[in-house]
């Protein structure tokens, strides 16, 4: 099964939480898309519950 691509929506992430990803991202090295993916893939499993 095959879903559409969206855009991006950063722009529904607050510019707090963006710059809380960001000090993040450089203590970890760890790309801010690879942390959205990890939260969006925790959150879709736990609304399963």
């Amino acid at each position: 099964m095959s879903y559409p691509r969206y855009t991006w929506v950063g722009n529904k992430i607050s510019e707090e939480d963006m710059a809380a990803l960001y000090q993040r991202k450089k203590a970890t090295k760890k790309p801010i898309t690879a942390m959205v993916a990890e939260a969006v893939s925790k959150y879709v499993k736990d609304v399963g519950k």
